[in-house]
């Protein structure tokens, strides 16, 4: 599933976003703002309409407000819009966008992210907090957009926050959504790598959802940055969760799930990231299990394979052929994309050689370059999630004894862990 090329982004990476400006005040005209709200006053009555059904708001953000108003508000349509037409007041938008800590950005204002432009429905309105500043500042960088199940593995949960942890590292903005399971994991992770990153709401942007995840709301909008295209103070209902899937897919380059069940919600991210002609990639998951049923089908129809933040470096950046090459081997698809791009290390400018090098060494900081004996790799190759040391050894082809001391080490090094039951599971770092 690739979309446009992204290579041009090699430019220099800044150390960090601005420390952030606060409430920078509202960008947006009239128009947009009361669009905007009249999005927020209709959220119930679209929940409405969609409940029971596929839930994915498709064609009712295109709309004017004159047919949106028409289509979920019933009878009396066009005099509700009248009445809400009468009582908005934009300088009172403009102060309770103040009193929430939040600016607006319109679609007609130079800060609206461009990328956002290429959906046919999008947001009249996007309300940050955090800053613009901050927003513009990461969106100028290289974007990956990391999705995954709610109910993760905690092997999905420890890749995803490698990435996360992995790709600010090296420069690129993480986005998600701020979710239970894999989105929160890559947001910690993006946090700790020290870029910034930037999550999507299904509420407010004022709204920290789910609640449980305030801490980590509250580090947004001190370090990173928070959108939502619905006004202060909106709750999040079933159909703003497929519609802010759609802004996420938007925004980055390249969209990676994680970890997905059949019917997840990410899915629906990479399928809005397909229509939208960006890369979709995927981690790769246990075929005999539920948990990546929906991300292995991802990669059977042709995502690319995501195994850790150099395989997203090198797409986005031609890094893995670094990494690679300080292995002492090169691999043949980074060769031939590198050549079909016509980029050759040896003609690299020695700045720009210094900083593919250094995003080089920032995937090896965090993922880690480990070199294995033969019969360890055997044993790690053969290790799948929740099996014991008989199975493994099946698979090996080697003794009880021999896996017995290859797991050990392994545990010593990080790339497996062990239950309370003796079953061994693979870590991000494996």
């Amino acid at each position: 599933m690739a979309g446009r090329g992204v290579k041009a982004h090699a430019d220099e990476r800044a150390a960090g976003p601005p420390a952030g400006d606060g409430n920078e005040g509202s960008s947006a005209c009239a128009e947009c703002l009361r669009r905007g709200a009249l999005l927020g006053r209709l959220s119930q009555r679209i929940a409405g309409l969609l409940d029971g059904g596929d839930r994915r708001p498709a064609g009712l953000l295109e709309l004017s407000d004159d047919d949106l108003v028409k289509a979920v508000g019933g009878q009396g349509a066009s005099r509700q819009l009248d009445r809400f037409r009468r009582e908005f007041d934009v300088e009172r938008a403009r102060r309770e966008l103040g009193r929430a800590g939040l600016d607006c950005l319109c679609r007609h204002s130079p800060c609206y992210p461009g990328g956002l432009l290429r959906l046919s429905d999008a947001p009249a309105a996007l309300y940050v907090a955090g800053g613009r500043s901050r927003l513009s500042a990461l969106l100028a960088e290289p974007v990956v957009t990391i999705v995954g199940g709610r109910s993760a593995t905690p092997h999905a949960l420890e890749v995803a926050a490698t990435l996360g942890r992995g790709l600010s590292a090296a420069g690129v903005t993480v986005v998600s959504g701020l979710a239970l399971g894999v989105d929160a994991a890559a947001h910690r992770g993006a946090m700790k790598g020290g870029r910034g990153a930037i999550a999507v709401l299904a509420s407010g942007a004022d709204v920290p959802y789910p609640s449980s995840h305030r801490t980590l709301y509250e580090a947004f909008r001190a370090r990173a940055a928070i959108v939502s295209e619905l006004p202060p103070g909106t709750a999040p209902m079933r159909w703003s969760f497929p519609a802010r899937n759609r802004i996420m897919a938007a925004l980055g380059q390249l969209t990676v799930v994680v970890e997905a069940q059949q019917a997840s919600g990410s899915l629906i991210t990479a399928d809005f990231a397909t229509q939208l002609g960006r890369d979709v990639g995927a981690v790769p998951g246990r075929v005999t299990g539920k948990w990546a049923a929906g991300s292995n089908a991802l990669l059977r129809d042709g995502a690319r394979v995501i195994r850790g933040p150099e395989d997203v470096l090198d797409d986005l950046l031609g890094v893995g052929e670094l990494r690679a090459r300080g292995r002492g081997r090169s691999s043949a698809g980074s060769r031939a994309r590198r050549d079909e791009a016509g980029d050759r290390s040896d003609d690299l400018s020695p700045d720009l050689r210094r900083r593919r090098e250094a995003l080089a060494a920032a995937v090896r900081e965090v993922s880690g370059v480990v070199e294995l004996e033969p019969s360890v790799r055997l044993v790690l190759d053969a290790v799948e999630a929740g099996e014991g040391v008989e199975a493994i050894g099946r698979s090996a082809r080697l003794s009880a004894g021999e896996v017995r001391a290859a797991l050990g080490r392994l545990e010593l090094m990080g790339l497996v862990t062990r239950d309370g039951l003796g079953a061994y599971e693979r870590t991000s770092r494996g």
